[in-house]
C-alpha cells in the first residue's frame, strides 16, 4: 500500500499517481514546475512507474495545490473508481455519515453513499489510499462490504484509449497509402486522379488531427512551458510532411510533392509503439502487484465461546485468534500458538524451502500453510503488515531517482532542441544541394524528427531500476533507492558484524570455571560452579546483551534464580556492575575487570581465558569485590551458510571484512571457520565507524556494512551501503539503504549480483539508446531513411528498452539464500 506519510520534521511526503507522460521531456516539465510551488521542497518524477514523490510543508500548500499545478502543465492525477456494496446502513443518516468519514480519508476525491441501494461511490488516488483502507474504514463505522465493483484502471484505460487510436489510424492509413502511390496501385479506379489525391488528403486529415490530436496537446502544453519533447518533435515533422503534401495537393495534384504516407504511417507507427511501451511498462511492477494480491479476502476467527466467524481480513484486529487449515493462506502477520506446520514463504521473502513453524513462531500474512491445521494470533494488520511495509518502501524507491538517472534527465532535457537544430540544419543543406527543390530537403528533416527518439533515454534507467527492486523484493532484499542499487554495484568491500550476523546469534554456555576454591552466597560457602554461575546471572540479570541472556538462561535451567541487585550499571560492550548483598560483582571481559581495578587478579585467570579463546570462544570473567571467582565461557556457532556466502562474495572480487567487539583470539578463530581473513577485533560499538573509514581509506572505495540496524546503525549509516540483516517482518528499519528479510546471509550475495544485474542492465539500455539515436540521426539526415520507417525504427526503440528491461525478470541469484 502507499501512502502519505508525515516525516520528523513539519515537511510531509505524499506520492502521487500522474497520468499523461511519455518522455523525460515530460518528467522535466512537471518537477520544474511543481517545485516552484510555495511549500514544495523536493519533487521527483518516475517516468516509468508514473509516480511522483513530492516532500511539502502542509502548513504552506495543500495536496489541492499541487494537483493543480501539475493539471497547469496538462497532466492530471490520477484517480480510480470503486462502487462498494455495503450492508448494515439502515437510513439516510447512515449514509451521510458513511460518506463523511470516506470523503474525510486522504486520497480520496469524493464518496458518494445511496441509502436506496446500499452502494458507495469512492474516487481514489491508489498512490495514496488502497481499497483495503476505504473497506477497512466501512469497517470502523460498523458496517461490511459484500461486494464491490472497480472500473477500469486509468493504465487499463489509457491502454484501450491507445489501442483504438491505433486502429482508426491503420484504417485510415491504408487508403492514405493506396492512393498515394498510383504507380504501384494502379488497378484502383481513382489511382491517380485528383480524386484520389483528395481522399488521400481526407484520410490523413484524420490521422493527422484526430488519431494524432494527443501529440498535438502534449506538444501545446510543453510549449506552454517554454519547453520540448517527444510530442514536439511527432508535431513538427508529420506537420510539416502533412502541409507540404496539401499544398502540392489543391487545387491540382503535383505527385512527386505529395507525402501523406509519411505523416500518416509515422503517426501510426508511433501510437502502436506507445501502447506496447505501456503494456511492457506495466509488466514491470508485477512483482510488487503480485504481493499486494497474496493477502486473503477474508479468515475464519475463532471467538471465545469457540465459534467461528467469516471475518473480511480488513476487520481483524492485533490479538484476533485465527484458524489456518492445510492449503489455506495465512490472512496476516500473526504469531503460532498452536500446531506446528510447514510454511511456504517464497513469494514473500525468497525462502524455496518450506519453513517449518511451531507454537512461538511468527508466520507471514499471505504466505501458505501447506500442512498442519494452526491457530495463530494476529499481531499486525494492515499498514503495519509485512507485504504493506515492502509495497510501501519499494513504491517510496522507485521514486526516488539514481544519481545517474538525473544526468540522463538533464542530457534529454536538451535532446530535443537539439534535433530540431540538426533537422534544421539538414533541411537548408538538401534545400541548397538540391537547388531550391523542397521536396528533397522536407523529407530527410522529417525522418530525423521521427527518428529521434527521448523516450528510450527516459525509460532506460526506471524500468531496469523498476525489476530490478521487484526481482529483490522477490528474493527478500529491499532496496530503499536506486542510489543504494547503483552503489552496492561498486561494493569491493563487505564489512560484516559477528553476532548475529556471521553467527547465529544465540550464544551458550558451554562451560563454567571456578577459579576460587569456595565462593560464598548468602551466608553459604558454595565448593562447585554454581556460585559462579549464581553471581553472573545475578548481575546479569537486567541486562539485554545476548551474552547476558545466554548465561541467565543457562543458570536458570540448572535451577539457580538470580537475586534482586542495586546499583546495576553498563559499560556497552565490555560488561556489567552490581552490587547484591554488599558484594559488587562484575561480569565482563578481560579488558573491563583490568579497568574496574582488579587487574592484579587477572592472572590468575589467564590460563583458562587463552584456552576458551583458542577454541574460538568467547571468555566473560566474574568478580566478587577484589577477587576473580571465574570464568564462563560462551560459544556463538558460525551460521551454517556463512562460508558458502563468504566464498561467494570473494568469487565477485568483493572482500569480507570482520568487525566485532569480541577478542582478538576469538574473533579470528571464528573468522577462520568462515573464511574471512581481514579482522578488526576489540572494537566498541562506537569504533564501528572508524573501522569502515580505515577500510575505505585503504583502497576499498565503496564499502557496505552488514548488521543489525540497531545495535550497528551508526556504523550502517557510516557505509556507502548499509544492509540491515534479520529484520524479519520489521522493515521499519531507520539505519541502511537495504533491509534482508531473513538472517541467512546469503542474501547479501543476492543483493550485490541484483544490483550489478541492474546496473549492468541499466548501462545496456542506455547505451543501446543513445547508440540509436547517434546512428539513425544522421543516416536520415543523409536522406536515407523514409520518414515512415523512421517512425517505425522510434516506436520500435522505446519498446526494446522496456522489453530489455523485463528480460531481467527471467534471471536469478546464484545463491537462493
Amino acid at each position: 500500500m502507499e501512502e502519505a506519510s508525515a516525516q520528523t520534521t513539519a515537511t510531509k511526503k505524499t506520492l502521487l499517481k500522474i497520468g499523461g507522460m511519455h518522455c523525460a521531456g515530460c518528467v522535466n516539465s512537471i518537477q520544474r514546475h511543481v517545485s516552484t510551488v510555495e511549500g514544495v521542497s523536493k519533487v521527483e518524477v518516475n517516468l516509468a512507474s508514473e509516480k511522483a514523490v513530492v516532500e511539502f510543508d502542509p502548513a504552506k500548500v495543500g495536496l489541492p495545490d499541487i494537483e493543480k499545478a501539475i493539471e497547469e502543465v496538462g497532466y492530471r492525477v490520477v484517480y480510480e473508481k470503486v462502487s462498494l456494496k455495503v450492508e448494515g446502513i439502515t437510513d439516510s443518516a447512515d449514509a451521510q455519515r458513511l460518506e463523511g468519514g470516506i470523503s474525510r480519508m486522504e486520497g480520496v476525491r469524493s464518496a458518494s453513499a445511496n441509502y436506496g441501494n446500499a452502494q458507495v461511490l469512492v474516487e481514489y488516488s491508489p498512490a495514496l489510499v488502497s481499497l483495503a483502507d476505504i473497506r477497512k474504514k466501512v469497517g470502523d463505522y460498523g458496517y461490511s462490504v459484500i461486494g464491490e465493483s472497480t472500473q477500469a484502471s486509468a493504465h487499463d484505460v489509457e491502454a484501450r484509449k491507445l489501442k483504438n487510436l491505433f486502429f482508426l489510424g491503420v484504417a485510415f492509413t491504408v487508403p492514405v497509402v493506396l492512393f498515394s502511390y498510383p504507380e504501384v496501385f494502379s488497378f484502383l479506379p481513382l489511382a491517380g486522379t485528383s480524386a484520389g489525391a483528395y481522399i488521400a488528403f481526407a484520410a490523413a486529415s484524420i490521422v493527422q488531427f484526430v488519431t494524432g490530436s494527443r501529440f498535438y496537446s502534449g506538444a501545446f502544453r510543453i510549449a506552454r512551458m517554454r519547453s520540448a519533447n517527444m510530442d514536439t518533435l511527432v508535431v513538427l515533422g508529420t506537420t510539416a510532411a502533412y502541409v507540404f503534401s496539401a499544398y502540392n495537393t489543391f487545387p491540382a495534384p503535383t505527385w512527386h510533392g505529395i507525402y501523406y504516407d509519411a505523416s500518416s504511417l509515422v503517426i501510426t507507427f508511433i501510437l502502436l509503439g506507445k501502447y506496447l511501451e505501456l503494456k511492457t511498462k506495466g509488466r514491470t511492477g508485477a512483482v510488487i502487484r503480485k504481493m499486494l494480491e497474496l493477502q486473503p479476502k477474508a479468515a475464519r476467527v475463532k471467538k471465545a465461546d469457540g465459534s467461528e466467524v467469516e471475518t473480511p481480513v480488513e476487520l481483524i484486529q492485533p490479538g484476533d485468534i485465527i484458524i489456518v487449515r492445510p492449503g489455506e493462506k495465512i490472512p496476516v502477520d500473526s504469531t503460532v500458538v498452536q500446531g506446528k506446520s510447514a510454511i511456504d514463504e517464497s513469494m514473500a521473502t525468497g525462502e524455496s524451502a518450506p519453513v517449518h513453524k511451531k507454537t512461538g513462531d511468527s508466520a507471514i500474512g499471505g504466505t501458505v500453510n501447506r500442512e498442519g491445521m494452526l491457530l495463530v494470533k494476529a499481531t499486525r494488520v494492515g499498514a503495519d503488515s509485512f507485504l504493506s511495509q515492502v509495497v510501501k518502501l519499494v513504491e517510496e524507491a522507485m521514486g526516488k531517482k539514481p544519481a545517474m538517472q538525473k544526468l540522463v534527465d538533464k542530457v534529454a532535457g536538451y535532446f530535443a532542441y537539439a534535433v530540431m537544430a540538426v533537422a534544421v540544419a539538414a533541411f537548408g543543406i538538401w534545400y541548397a544541394l538540391a537547388a531550391g527543390a523542397t521536396e528533397a530537403a522536407i523529407i530527410p528533416a522529417v525522418a530525423i524528427l521521427a527518428v529521434a527518439c527521448p523516450c528510450a533515454l527516459g525509460l532506460a534507467t526506471p524500468t531496469a531500476i523498476m525489476v530490478g527492486m521487484g526481482k529483490g523484493a522477490a528474493h527478500g532484499v529491499i532496496f530503499k533507492s536506486g542510489d543504494a542499487i547503483e552503489a552496492l554495484s561498486k561494493a569491493r568491500a563487505v564489512v560484516f558484524d559477528k553476532t548475529g550476523t556471521l553467527t547465529q546469534g544465540r550464544p551458550q554456555v558451554t562451560d563454567v570455571i571456578q577459579l576460587k576454591q569456595e565462593i560464598d552466597t548468602e551466608g553459604q560457602s558454595v565448593p562447585d560452579s554454581t556460585g559462579v554461575l549464581l553471581l553472573a546471572a545475578t548481575a546479569e540479570n537486567y541486562s539485554e546483551h545476548p551474552l547476558a541472556k545466554a548465561i541467565v538462561g543457562h543458570a536458570k535451567s540448572a535451577g539457580i534464580e538470580p537475586k534482586e541487585v542495586s546499583d546495576f550499571q553498563v559499560t556497552p560492550g565490555m560488561g556489567v556492575t552490581a552490587v547484591w548483598d554488599g558484594t559488587t560483582v562484575r561480569v565482563g571481559s578481560k579488558k573491563f575487570i583490568e579497568e574496574a581495578g582488579v587487574g592484579a587478579a587477572v592472572s590468575s585467570a589467564q590460563a583458562a581465558v587463552e584456552k576458551l579463546q583458542a577454541q574460538g570462544k568467547t571468555a566473560v570473567l566474574v568478580t566478587a569485590n577484589s577477587d576473580i571467582v571465574g570464568v564462563i565461557g560462551l560459544m556463538d556457532a558460525p551460521k551454517q551458510e556463512a562460508r558458502e556466502a563468504i566464498e561467494a562474495l570473494k568469487g565477485l572480487g568483493i572482500e569480507p571484512v570482520m568487525v566485532t567487539g569480541d577478542n582478538r583470539r576469538t574473533a579470528e578463530e571464528i573468522a577462520r571457520l568462515v573464511g574471512i581473513e581481514r579482522v578488526y577485533a576489540g572494537v566498541l560499538p562506537s569504533g564501528k565507524v572508524d573501522a569502515i573509514n580505515e577500510i575505505r581509506k585503504s583502497g576499498m572505495v565503496v564499502v557496505a556494512m552488514v548488521g543489525d540496524g540497531i545495535n550497528d546503525a551508526p556504523a550502517l549509516t557510516a557505509a556507502d551501503v548499509g544492509m540491515a540483516i534479520g529484520s524479519g517482518t520489521d522493515l521499519a528499519i531507520e539505519a541502511g539503504s537495504v533491509v534482508l528479510v531473513k538472517s541467512d546471509i546469503r542474501g547479501v550475495v543476492s543483493a550485490v549480483e541484483i544490483a550489478r544485474k541492474t546496473v549492468g542492465k541499466i548501462k545496456q539500455n542506455l547505451a543501446y539508446a543513445f547508440l540509436y539515436n547517434v546512428v539513425l540521426i544522421p543516416v536520415a539526415a543523409m536522406g536515407l531513411l523514409y520518414p515512415a520507417l523512421a517512425g517505425l525504427a522510434m516506436a520500435a526503440s522505446s519498446v526494446s528498452v522496456t522489453a530489455s528491461s523485463l528480460a531481467l525478470k527471467r534471471w536469478k541469484p546464484r545463491l537462493s539464500g
